[in-house]
């Protein structure tokens, strides 16, 4: 795979890090202005889906060998397109994950089992936040204790920081799978509607991570760090001239 340019990781306001070339993506030298759960696996934020693109296709492959693929699905076909792209991208067998149909008991075999998940949502992050349950988090949190990765697409990359902003700019908590950063993509119309936008009401310490379609973070354990992608990942601190906002 050949290694993205650096600009495609760009930093504003300050150098919070260095670039470096990679054998796979960008690879970050110092330490990220933001942590991420401690866990054997992989959590990797994808600007927007790419069928048959190379960031499924990566994290495919950073799962090699990895047992079935559970799916949550908020796009308008329910998952069909998504299960089918990564079937024709080689995956193993997989299942859709029903999170408002099922039981908890069902919920936490199915996702904790799982040696992938893939959580794509179209347009509504808030929509997806609201069908995850304690128990789904707390199987995600398992599987990633057993090395799995967690794919999330689209607007669904924005739950998966401890806050997001909604559609009337309010904070509302997201899964806490990434402390002290906010996420972005442009596929995320609360991120859209939200007035004004997240990087100009963050606290003036916390980085707000906006991913370009056809662009992906990938956290790892031992604090790796990579971008996969011909996108770009901005990683940015609030303006400091404009006033700070009330934050939980």
């Amino acid at each position: 795979m050949s290694t993205p340019p650096l600009s495609h990781c760009c930093v504003y306001a300050q150098p919070l890090w260095e670039t470096v070339p990679g054998g796979e993506g960008v690879k970050l030298s110092t330490a990220a202005p933001f942590t991420w759960l401690d866990s054997n696996g992989w959590l990797v934020l994808s600007g927007k889906p790419d069928a048959l693109g190379e960031i499924r296709a990566q994290a495919l492959s950073r799962c090699a060998g990895a047992s079935d693929i559970a799916y949550i699905s908020l796009a308008a076909d329910l998952g069909d397109a998504l299960i089918e792209d990564m079937a024709e991208l080689g995956a193993p067998s997989g299942y859709l994950v029903e999170l408002d149909d099922s039981d908890n008991n069902e919920v936490y075999d199915r996702l904790s089992a799982a040696g992938m998940i893939v959580i794509e949502a179209d347009r509504n992050a808030e929509a997806l936040e609201g069908l995850i349950s304690q128990t789904a988090i707390s199987a995600l949190k398992a599987a990633l204790e057993r090395g799995a990765l967690i794919l999330f697409e689209g607007a669904a990359v924005s739950i998966a920081a401890e806050r997001r902003l909604n559609a009337k700019g309010e904070w509302t908590a997201g899964l806490n799978f990434i402390q002290h950063a906010l996420i972005s993509s442009s596929a995320d119309s609360d991120a859209q509607d939200a007035s004004p936008q997240a990087k100009h009401v963050a606290p003036l310490d916390v980085p707000v991570i906006v991913l370009a379609p056809g662009a992906a973070l990938a956290l790892g354990p031992a604090r790796q760090i990579e971008t996969w992608g011909d996108g770009e990942v901005t990683i940015s601190l609030r303006d400091p001239a404009r006033r700070p906002i009330d934050h939980p």
